[in-house]
This record gives structure tokens, C-alpha cells and sequence, in this order.
């Protein structure tokens, strides 16, 4: 499980390492890294699958997205795109928003973010890309966590 209080260094670490091991930050932009819309398409499918079975933290989601799961998946995918730089446009609520009056604490964040990890796992994206994208959303746990 990822700490967020510590991401920003994990990732900045793990960037440096690319670097050294590389001489390059990263292959093309995380937008492309990520396979561009359809594999950012993949991942947030098999990650809404994944939240769903999670006890921890399906009662969050499952009625967000039961009454419409390809818009909800649609929205989320274009959050994704646009956080890395792709050409998407977000149209969905503000993070505060969505999730007021939720009650979500960091370990609920948090298991939202085991379960990214599976899904982006399931799809082969590479351990540098992945901690690329939790670097861009991890600022979005204090707009959520209402501690």
C-alpha cells in the first residue's frame, strides 16, 4: 500500500532512478505511456471492477456508478486522460464535490489506490509509468479525505 504522505518522494525517487538507469526521465509523455485513451480505457474498466468487489470501499462507489457505469467510466477515463496530458476535456464535478459528505479517510484512499495498482498491473503498464500517474493524482487526496 502506498503512503500518500510520502508519494511525492517515492515518485521523485523513482524518476531519479529512471534517469540514472536511462539518462531519460521517460519514454514519451504519461498520456502516450499509458497507451493513450484506450489503455487508460482498460485500466479504469478493470479498476472499476476491482473497486466494486472491494468491501472496503464498494459502499463509496457502487452507488455512484451503478445508475450509469459508462458514463461514470467515460468521465473517469477523461479525468485520467487529461490529469496525463492527453487530449481529454474533464466534465465531471469538482473532487470536492463528488465525494462531499462521504466521510473517506486516507485508508480509503489508499484502497483505491491498491486497486489502481491492480488494474494498471493487469494491464502491463510499467512500475515508472505507474508512479508517474499516482505522482499527478496523489494532490487529489486532500480535495477527497475529509480526514
Amino acid at each position: 500500500m502506498i503512503d500518500f504522505k510520502w508519494l511525492n518522494t517515492v515518485a521523485a525517487g523513482a524518476l531519479a532512478l529512471s534517469l540514472l538507469s536511462t539518462g531519460t526521465a521517460k519514454s514519451g509523455s504519461l498520456y502516450d505511456d499509458l497507451g493513450q485513451k484506450p489503455g487508460i480505457t482498460k485500466v479504469v474498466a478493470d479498476l472499476v471492477g476491482f473497486v466494486a468487489d472491494d468491501g472496503r470501499i464498494a459502499h463509496f462507489f457502487v452507488p455512484a456508478f451503478a445508475p450509469d457505469l459508462p458514463r461514470f467510466e467515460g468521465v473517469l477515463v477523461d479525468q485520467i486522460c487529461y490529469a496525463s496530458g492527453g487530449p481529454c476535456t474533464y466534465t465531471g464535478k469538482s473532487m470536492p464535490e463528488a465525494h462531499k459528505g462521504m466521510n473517506i479517510r486516507e485508508a480509503d484512499f489508499n484502497a483505491l489506490v491498491e486497486d489502481l495498482e491492480k488494474a494498471m498491473d493487469k494491464n502491463h503498464v510499467p512500475v515508472t509509468t505507474q508512479n508517474r500517474l499516482l505522482a499527478v493524482l496523489a494532490p487529489l487526496q486532500d480535495s477527497v479525505d475529509e480526514k
